[in-house]
């Protein structure tokens, strides 16, 4: 009889043993799942600023692509001759203030 309730007090150990294991499994995945919602989220988040970040930049590279255009053009080099050098069309009439 005593090799009974040995056999049963070993049987009944051993589940508690698996219960208890399967109980710390159970919570580290938990613990695991909880963390990578977390880094999903954050991932997510920072996914957004960067496509934010990606059009801003997208556009920037147009302006400026534009902007070589212009710079090529006959022009831009007419304004930067008149605002800068002060150069004038033949045709053109000057009128300045008197200090």
């Amino acid at each position: 009889m005593s090799r009974k309730r040995n056999s049963r007090s070993r049987k009944r150990t051993n589940r508690v043993y698996f219960f208890v294991i399967a109980a710390f499994v159970v919570i580290v995945m938990t613990v695991q799942i909880v963390n990578l919602y977390q880094k999903n989220a954050a991932y997510a988040a920072e996914e957004i600023v960067l496509k934010n970040e990606l059009e801003a930049q997208q556009e920037k590279q147009e302006e400026l692509a534009n902007y070589e255009k212009y710079i090529q053009t006959d022009e831009y080099k007419e304004n930067i001759a008149q605002s800068k050098l002060g150069l004038v069309h033949e045709n053109e009439i000057i009128f300045r203030e008197n200090e």
